[in-house]
């Protein structure tokens, strides 16, 4: 299974129905198009990579520090 067959909101199984070309889930009953259904795996994302890029930034920062002491000792 695809990243697209989960629901966002409980993990469910997600089904396309092409006369409304809406996914619908099993379990909990979420009704989304795909517009929508991006707007929200792409919220949950977000914070994730901000995480990330923060952890990436503070080593970057340090590794600056470091070398910047170690070049006036």
């Amino acid at each position: 299974m695809s990243l697209d067959q989960y629901c966002p909101e409980c993990g469910g199984l997600l089904l396309f129905d092409s006369t409304t070309k809406r996914y619908g889930c099993k379990s909990c009953g979420l009704f989304l198009t795909r517009e929508q259904l991006s707007d929200i795996r792409y919220k949950m994302k977000t914070p994730q990579e901000d995480v990330r890029r923060k952890k990436q930034r503070e080593q970057s920062d340090y590794l600056e520090w470091w070398l910047s002491g170690k070049k006036e000792g």
